[in-house]
């Protein structure tokens, strides 16, 4: 049992790490190393969807296949 609370515990560590991975970016750098690309008024349809800001009004657009 102490071998799973050991696991368990060096699990959580690891997990915690990888969550600042998926938060939304919000600046030109974080925008860049996501995928996305900056917008300068809207992102451009068909196929692009905003998933974070670049700059305060400037969203980060990234293709999205539905």
């Amino acid at each position: 049992m102490k071998i799973l609370f050991l696991f368990f515990t060096v699990l959580l560590l690891v997990l915690q790490g990888t969550l600042g991975f998926m938060r939304a970016p919000n600046n030109n750098e974080q925008c860049k190393q996501a995928g996305g690309t900056c917008s300068a008024d809207h992102c451009p349809l068909p196929n692009t969807r905003p998933f974070g800001r670049c700059q305060q009004a400037v969203p980060c657009c990234r293709t999205v296949y539905d």
